[in-house]
């Protein structure tokens, strides 16, 4: 007969990894798109003010629950800090080799691809007619902000601590299959993408054992699928103000 709970020491850190994960992504998400918090930043304010206010909350409630208390809670129960995790600059020169040759493929490829009209009805998450320099840094601070915890939850904790313990194929493989799981949201495209994409993150994660390739080529995908839509979208536009 199989014992259900026999556990072993071994388990500890990789238990607390992925629960500390699957608890903490979707209460920043549930919380971050609740209908009751939203109504409360639209209610008695102008509609501009209220977008930027509240994508930045959202993004950083979401940062909070995903990547911070979860790496509390790694980092608590076992010797791994934020340098093995990956928030470090080590081989920095390689990551730029590949953040060169991905970033500026994900800005031609992206240029056309923001033209369609699913995209702009989706993005940019803020839907402000004027984008001023104060709305473009309170949406990119707020982007880096979440996309650094993000990876942080992914490739920091899920995929680090379970390469520790598991190899590197099981940990890509519980890694790919978590990140596309978060995509479903998006739709089918997106959560396909989000396999390619996801391996090429893990492997560059591994091989250079830092994040600054995923984070950095993440925030050039989310910016510039904001920009290139507002530029697109005929109701949006940049301003001096």
């Amino acid at each position: 007969m199989n014992i259900f709970c026999d556990w072993k020491e071994e388990y500890t850190v990789p238990f607390i990894c992925i629960m500390a994960v699957s608890i903490g992504f979707p209460i920043g998400w549930f919380l971050s798109y609740s209908e009751k918090i939203k109504s409360r930043f639209f209610k008695n304010t102008d509609t501009h003010k209220a977008w930027v206010n509240y994508v930045v909350f959202q993004k950083l409630i979401s940062a909070l629950f995903m990547g911070v208390l979860p790496g509390i809670a790694v980092m608590i129960s076992s010797d791994l800090g934020l340098n093995e995790l990956g928030i470090n600059f080590r081989n920095f020169g390689e990551s730029l080799k590949y953040i060169g040759v991905v970033g500026a493929l994900i800005l031609a490829v992206n240029y056309f691809a923001t033209k369609s009209k699913a995209n702009l009805a989706q993005y940019p998450q803020m839907r402000i007619n004027n984008w001023g320099a104060r709305e473009i840094m309170a949406n990119s601070f707020a982007w880096f902000v979440y996309l650094l915890a993000y990876e942080f939850m992914n490739r920091g904790l899920l995929l680090t601590v379970c390469y520790h313990y598991f190899g590197s194929w099981p940990a890509v493989a519980i890694n790919l299959c978590f990140y596309s799981a978060t995509h479903i949201a998006k739709g089918v495209r997106e959560t396909l993408l989000a396999f390619p994409f996801g391996l090429l993150l893990c492997f560059v994660t591994i091989s250079t054992g830092g994040l600054a390739f995923a984070v950095i080529v993440h925030f050039i995908l989310a910016m510039s699928t904001d920009y290139f839509s507002v530029y697109h979208n005929p109701d949006m536009k940049f301003t001096r103000a």
